[in-house]
Order: structure tokens, then C-alpha cells, then sequence
């Protein structure tokens, strides 16, 4: 499906020149809708923009964008040779917005999980090390986060980074899917428990392979295949 829908200050919205186009209705007739509809109060000020597009001739031509409410509001009053096929796909295409806009906030939700469930793993191997007189030093946190990225993602996370182009400045917990930031944060919990029950690093490492094993390895060989259906 092509784009028929663009985001503007994080909300969709839909222009009168493509609503003209897939209802099949000259776009002056469509403005004059529209029009009618402001100046009956139909449509609020929050419903649309006054805006313009570039046509094919390269000329700038005055517009409309309609939020979602506003299309929905000016849709039975707008007819045309396609109206009932354009209507379907106009309002797949806010649907299908809403649907990502909603995966996109769990995603990041479970970004910031795995952001707040670091600290206490950390804080464990710090209170860990004093505790037996040792000095704590930045690879000791950086080690056990190594270990949990090769359980989850087969590589370290200089790695990852190589691999993925990201930057030094950037978290790569934002460039991982649903699945592999909750194997993150579920193994980061468990291996703070372990630290804190003394634990070494090969025996911390042997039973976090066991609970990705039981836990998180199928659902992250079956992601990819639920993202594409």
C-alpha cells in the first residue's frame, strides 16, 4: 500500500489532493467540501490545516490536511467514481498508523525497562567487589553486559554497534526488536540475583544461557516471521 496518509508533528493526517485522487473527484470540488464544512462548524479548527501542494506541473496549489477526525467527519460528504474503494484504504491507512504508533510505545516502554533494570545488576557488582576488598573497575560492568549481549544477540556490543552502523554516543537497546530488549532485561534481573548470591562469572553465565534457552530463544527465532505477517 502506498503512503497515503503523512505524519505531521507526530499525528497522520491526509491532504485533499489525495483524497481527491482516490475518491476519483476533481480536488477544487473536494476544497469546496470542505469548505462548506468549516463554514458550517461541521469541522473545527483542530480538524484541518489550510496548507498547499506541488502538482505536476510544479506549481504551488492550496490544500487542505485533515486529521483523522476531520476525514472521518468529511468523508460521507464527499462522494466520487472510487469513494468506497478510496474510503477503505484511506482509513486502512489510519488504522495501520495507530497499529505501529501502538508497537512503537510497548517497544520503547520495554527500552526503558531495560534502562532502569541495569542499575541494580551494576550496583551488585559494585557492592560485590567491595565487599571482597576489590576495586570496581568500568569493564567489570561492561563484561556482564558483554556476556548477556552474546547470550541474546550472538555478539558484544561493540559489535553490534560495528555490524548496525550506530554510533558510540547511541544506546543500542534503541535499535533492538521487542524480544531481544525483553531477553536483555529479563537476564540483566536474574543476573543481579546471582551476583548478589555470590555467584561467579561462569556459573552466572551457565544459567543465564539455561533461562535464555527456556524463556526467550524460540521467541526470537519466531519475531521476525510475526513482524513480517
Amino acid at each position: 500500500m502506498k503512503h497515503l496518509i503523512k505524519i505531521v508533528k507526530g499525528e497522520p493526517v491526509v491532504s485533499t489532493e489525495v483524497i481527491a485522487t482516490e475518491f476519483g473527484r476533481r480536488h477544487d470540488n473536494v476544497m469546496q467540501n470542505i469548505r462548506s464544512l468549516i463554514e458550517s462548524e461541521h469541522l473545527g479548527a483542530l480538524d484541518f490545516k489550510e496548507t498547499s501542494y506541488v502538482d505536476k506541473s510544479n506549481r504551488a496549489k492550496p490544500c487542505f490536511e485533515l486529521t483523522e477526525r476531520g476525514f472521518l467527519i468529511a468523508m460521507p460528504f464527499i462522494g466520487g467514481d472510487k469513494a468506497r474503494d478510496g474510503q477503505v484504504r484511506l482509513v486502512d491507512s489510519f488504522i495501520k498508523y495507530r497499529e505501529k504508533a501502538r508497537q512503537e510505545s510497548a517497544i520503547q516502554a520495554e527500552r526503558d525497562l531495560a534502562r532502569v533494570e541495569y542499575r541494580p545488576m551494576t550496583n551488585a557488582i559494585k557492592s560485590s567487589r567491595e565487599s571482597e576488598g576489590k576495586e570496581v573497575e568500568h569493564y567489570h560492568f561492561s563484561n556482564e553486559a558483554n556476556m548477556i549481549n552474546r547470550i541474546v544477540l550472538g555478539l558484544t556490543s561493540a559489535k553490534f554497534r560495528k555490524e548496525n552502523d550506530i554510533g558510540k554516543s547511541e544506546a543500542i537497546r534503541d535499535f533492538l526488536t521487542a524480544e531481544q530488549i525483553r531477553a536483555i532485561t529479563d537476564l540483566q534481573r536474574a543476573d543481579t540475583v546471582f551476583i548478589s548470591m555470590g555467584w561467579d562469572f561462569e556459573k552466572r553465565k551457565t544459567e543465564l544461557h539455561k533461562l535464555f534457552d527456556k524463556n526467550h530463544r524460540i521467541a526470537l527465532i519466531e519475531e521476525p516471521h510475526r513482524l513480517a505477517a
